[in-house]
């Protein structure tokens, strides 16, 4: 099994009439949204010009609770009420009366849970944000090249994140990470840290953006090399 990875809304975007900001939103295939950005304007304003279909949409997945992932999913649930919402039960109060009130279905993952063939969610995992407790999930692709991890932001620790996807599948390669570190505010040797932990997991392909943070993902391809790929909105990457 493969999947087609398009970048829909990012820091930076590959060509200029893409909308640009902080967020993150990927599509999965054809039908699975992972996080919506951090406007509903900019994100459809970004899918009709890469001339993707709000309508064929089926399925959301949230990776955590905060404006630069979940900004955009009104504006999407408007358009097409019924999607399948995917959050963990950590998330607000507010955010799942949101999606109950715009005719989304919302569904808590609170562990392992595959929600189409080959795609999983990690279900919740516990992370933190300026001292305080935040729920996260992270996406598993299961190819033929081996499984993939997709993060919103890391917070729980993108080694965290990346050694409990292999605790879990244990007899499986691990190929990809890609999506937001959270690195950016990490000092020179906290990232080396990471840096040195990652290379010791045999891992084929980093695609780190978003909140990543400039400076590390320089370091990533500076340590790297062709594993690296600096992916943008626009941006495709088959797996």
């Amino acid at each position: 099994m493969s999947f087609r990875i398009q970048i829909l809304f990012n820091d930076t975007a590959r060509q200029n009439d893409l909308i640009t900001g902080i967020g993150f939103s990927a599509l999965i295939g054809d039908d699975l949204l992972f996080d919506t950005g951090n406007n509903g304007i900019s994100l459809l304003a970004n899918m009709g010009v890469l001339g993707i279909d709000p309508m064929k949409l089926s399925t959301i997945v949230i990776s955590h609770d905060h404006w630069d992932h979940t900004g955009g999913i009104g504006d999407l649930l408007a358009n097409k009420p019924g999607i399948t919402v995917y959050g963990c039960p950590g998330f607000s109060e507010e955010f799942r009366r949101g999606i109950t009130l715009t005719d989304g279905f919302y569904v808590t993952c609170s562990e392992y849970r595959q929600i189409a063939p080959g795609i999983l969610l990690t279900g919740e995992l516990p992370g933190h944000y300026k001292g305080a407790y935040l729920a996260e999930q992270a996406m598993v692709l299961e190819t033929e090249n081996g499984i993939s991890i997709i993060t919103g932001c890391a917070h729980p620790g993108i080694v965290n994140i990346v050694d409990g996807v292999i605790d879990h599948f244990s007899t499986e390669k691990l190929y990809a990470i890609i999506g937001g570190f959270h690195l950016k505010h990490h000092t020179e040797e906290e990232l080396e840290k990471v840096l040195d932990d990652l290379a010791g997991r045999d891992i084929a392909l980093f695609a780190p953006m978003h909140c990543t943070g400039e400076m590390a993902i320089g370091a990533f391809v500076d340590r790297f090399g062709e594993k690296s790929r600096i992916l943008r909105s626009g941006d495709i990457l088959d797996i």
